[in-house]
């Protein structure tokens, strides 16, 4: 069930703040994928920004707190400094690298694509813009998507799972 998936994952989904010194950012999600190595992966277009094709200056990430509050001041504190490691903007895919991860954070467990099915059940954790923290949105697999928008290995699975701007990644 999806309260179990949440249960287990979402201390490893991450809040990604980015900043530039002009005061323009962006925000999104990641997802621990490597903790020895404290390292999350994101979307490119999260952290590498559109104008300099550079990454931002300033890229902070939030680990959910024990307790939501559903008040950002309190529920986005202790912010950790990362550093983009990798990047592929074709394939909008970023390695960022944090100072340090909160004790027992663990990474997310990847499965292998072949294992996905058309009407498997599908769970999505992350910061939409306009709709809070963590948040939990489920649905199922719609389609498999190969090659998408003519990117060779851009392949992708369609969900039917509310995803939003912020909770992407």
């Amino acid at each position: 069930p999806a309260v179990q998936v949440y249960e287990k994952t979402s201390k490893s989904v991450v809040l990604i703040l980015c900043a530039a010194g002009s005061g323009s950012g962006e925000l999104g999600t990641g997802s621990v994928i490597d903790a020895g190595r404290r390292r999350i992966l994101t979307n490119a277009h999260v952290v590498i920004q559109d104008s300099t094709r550079k990454p931002w200056a300033r890229i902070h990430v939030y680990f959910k707190p024990a307790k939501l509050t559903g008040d950002s001041e309190r529920d986005l504190v202790d912010a950790v400094t990362a550093k983009v490691i990798a990047w592929d903007s074709a394939l909008d895919l970023a390695l960022i690298e944090v100072d340090r991860l909160p004790a027992g954070t663990q990474a997310i467990a990847l499965g292998h694509p072949d294992s996905v099915s058309i009407g498997d059940r599908v769970a999505a954790i992350g910061h939409p813009e306009q709709g809070g923290l963590w948040t939990l949105t489920t649905g199922v697999i719609s389609t498999l998507l190969a090659d998408l928008g003519s990117v060779k290995g851009k392949d992708a699975f369609q969900t039917d799972a509310s995803i939003n701007r912020g909770n992407s990644g």
